[in-house]
């Protein structure tokens, strides 16, 4: 299966609110993710990541984003690929 990324620009404040999205992500959709940040001088851009998720886990993640007040005007790119090396 694939592992999924997920990622947006977002104030950097809202690290806080991501971390806490994460944890219902794995409530909700049973899939623990990892978050990354990268901040640059104009702009944050947060990273969601699944391992080995099915296309209807991912689907229910975003499904689950759209219905949160955190991602209100945030434009999230999800994309998956299939691990090739060990």
């Amino acid at each position: 299966m694939p592992d999924a990324f997920i990622w947006y620009h977002a104030d950097k404040n809202m690290e806080p609110g991501l971390q806490h999205w994460i944890e219902e992500v794995e409530a909700e959709a049973g899939v623990r993710g990892k978050l990354y940040i990268r901040t640059r001088q104009d702009e944050t851009t947060f990273m969601e990541s699944y391992s080995d998720v099915s296309r209807a886990t991912i689907d229910r993640i975003e499904k689950l984003a759209a219905s949160s007040p955190v991602f209100q005007g945030i434009e999230r790119r999800c994309e998956s690929f299939i691990q090739i090396t060990s």
